[in-house]
Formats: structure tokens, C-alpha cells, sequence
């Protein structure tokens, strides 16, 4: 058993010197300013919940809105980013070989020389036979032009189509295009492909 501690009182005097020599603070601190914001943050909570609870149905609304835009959000996320991987991976794919254009041994500027639809037609053949696509198809366009009843000269700039309107032929501006297509497509066309565009032509002019 230790003895009771004895207490004795200490020197006023003293202690406010030694309070006075440390800097010692004598006031006790205040909440910090988090917990002000704390307080302020609860205070506002406690409110909204309290509204809400006294509105049920304006809670539901909310809610259901607020999760219908949440899914939205994600859901156009989600499309940007695969729609940016899409891009990502055509961009880094190799691009296949480009198509030639057809190159004019005959650029239709002017007039070219005079020949009749016969003679056109005779040169259609001889450039198929050479091979010269580009050549041929120059040809049966102007044999078109000299096969068709015009009141005015032929014009070089002219389309298939402004050709075949001028001769009021529009029944045939189907195949027109066609012929269009031949001159102006994508792809080279096959010589197979240029006579029988001819073929069909010499049908309905006959």
C-alpha cells in the first residue's frame, strides 16, 4: 500500500509568470473552420431530406430522372469511345491499291474530226482492238452524238444526258448513264463492258 498522495495548492503568482515567460495560450481554441462547414453541410442534409420526406412523389420523380441521365451519359461514353477505336483502327489499316483513272487519248475539247456514225462506230473497234478503253469510250460517245437527230452542233462539253435531252431521246437516259458510268466510274470497264453498253444502244436506235 503507497501512501496518500498529498496535494498542496500552487503559487498564483508563479504560475501566471510562468505562463507569462512560456507564451503558453491561456484561451482555449475554437472549432475549426471545417467544422463550421461541416455543420453548415449537415444542416442542409437534414433539410432536403426532410422536404423530400414530406414529398414522396418529387423524390421518385427526381431520382428516376437523375437515373435516366446517369444511363445516357454512359451510354454516349461509351458510343464516343468506340467510335474513336473505330477510327483509331481504319486509320491504321492498310489502304488497299488505289484505282487508276482512265487517261483521254482524246480529251473532248472542240470539235473532233468530221466522221460520220459509221465511222465512229468503225473506230470503236479499233481502239477496242488496241486496247485503248479510254480511246473507245471517247468514240462511242461521239457516235452517240451522231446518231441522234440534234437542231445545233454538238457541243464537247456536253453530258450524256444533256446530249440525249437535246435530242429529246429521254427514254434513253437510262442507259445514258450507264454509258456514264463507263466513262466516269470507279473501275476501268472491261472492253466486254463497252460493246455490250453498245449493243443496247444500237438496239433502241434501230
Amino acid at each position: 500500500m503507497m501512501p496518500p498522495v498529498a496535494y498542496h495548492p500552487a503559487d498564483g503568482e508563479m504560475v501566471r509568470r510562468i505562463l507569462a515567460e512560456t507564451g503558453v495560450a491561456t484561451k482555449p481554441a475554437g472549432p475549426p473552420l471545417t467544422a463550421y462547414v461541416d455543420a453548415w453541410i449537415e444542416a442542409v442534409m437534414r433539410w432536403v431530406a426532410g422536404f423530400f420526406k414530406e414529398r414522396p412523389g418529387l423524390a421518385d420523380g427526381i431520382l428516376g430522372t437523375a437515373i435516366i441521365i446517369a444511363v445516357l451519359t454512359v451510354a454516349l461514353a461509351l458510343t464516343l469511345v468506340v467510335l474513336s477505336i473505330v477510327r483509331r483502327v481504319r486509320g491504321r489499316a492498310p489502304r488497299g491499291p488505289s484505282v487508276p483513272r482512265l487517261a483521254w487519248t482524246e480529251t473532248p475539247e472542240g470539235a473532233p474530226p468530221l466522221r460520220d456514225r459509221l465511222a465512229w462506230r468503225a473506230e470503236i473497234e479499233a481502239r477496242l482492238s488496241r486496247g485503248d478503253i479510254a480511246g473507245a469510250l471517247d468514240a462511242f460517245w461521239w457516235w452517240l452524238a451522231s446518231s441522234l437527230p440534234l437542231e445545233s452542233d454538238v457541243d464537247a462539253s456536253w453530258t450524256t444526258r444533256e446530249l440525249l435531252v437535246k435530242a429529246r431521246r429521254r427514254e434513253l437516259l437510262g442507259l445514258g448513264a450507264r454509258l456514264d458510268v463507263l466513262m466516269y466510274g470507279p473501275r476501268i470497264p472491261s472492253p466486254g463492258d463497252v460493246t455490250a453498253c453498245l449493243a443496247r444502244f444500237e438496239e433502241k436506235l434501230a
